[in-house]
């Protein structure tokens, strides 16, 4: 990255931030186990990416970026609000990344992954998300919110971005369990109950981002 494109991005974070501390967030967990001890890997939307990072910025949690220079860009961001990063895929459960990401939540870190990111179609659910919990050792938490005024973009995940001063509501979802076999037919199953969870609290909560 340039020494120019450093600066502008460092002018635009600076400028992201004072627009982060006009948000009013409320965190709802629906689920009384969500304080155990037990490392969490949140599974969110791509579309619902932005507000979910501000309001988890500074926790050091672990997210997976990707190494095409769109994710140099949200790697910078991610950095300056406080996430630790690893670059690469996260789509295949052999692949460095989620090795590295794994590795990160032994020392007791949270990881977050964009379940039907980087590129959709919106509401799948790759099973990358799963490969960490299971090489973790961790569990799933479902995350989705709800913002009360945004702007929502013509993209393939229609992302929002929430307007000045919008209060918004995170729901954290019932801790989901991951069984130790890696095999296609585990994976496909809990791949399956994930997308029927962050779906079932997107129609309650969130139903206009349907």
């Amino acid at each position: 990255m340039s020494l120019g494109s450093k600066i502008g991005l460092t002018l635009l974070f600076y400028i992201i931030r004072i627009y982060s501390w006009t948000l009013r967030f409320n965190a709802i967990y629906l689920s009384g186990e969500f304080n155990n001890n037990k490392k969490k890997v949140f599974a969110v939307w791509h579309g619902q990416l932005l507000p979910l990072v501000l309001f988890y910025k500074n926790t050091q949690t672990v997210t997976i970026v990707s190494k095409s220079k769109d994710g140099e860009i949200a790697d910078f961001f991610l950095k300056k609000l406080g996430y630790i990063t690893v670059r690469g895929s996260s789509s295949r459960g052999g692949s460095e990344a989620l090795m590295n990401a794994a590795s990160l939540m032994e020392r007791g870190l949270n990881a977050a992954v964009t379940i039907d990111g980087p590129k959709g179609p919106k509401f799948s659910v790759k099973p990358g998300v799963i490969y960490l919990a299971k090489k973790a050792r961790g569990e799933i938490i479902p995350v989705i919110c709800s913002v009360k005024w945004y702007k929502s973009f013509s993209s393939w995940d229609n992302f929002i971005l929430p307007a000045p001063f919008s209060k918004i509501n995170i729901y954290f979802g019932e801790n989901i369990q991951v069984a130790e076999p890696i095999d296609r037919e585990t994976i496909n199953y809990e791949t399956d109950v994930l997308r029927e969870k962050m779906l079932e609290l997107t129609r309650v909560y969130s139903k206009d981002f349907l």
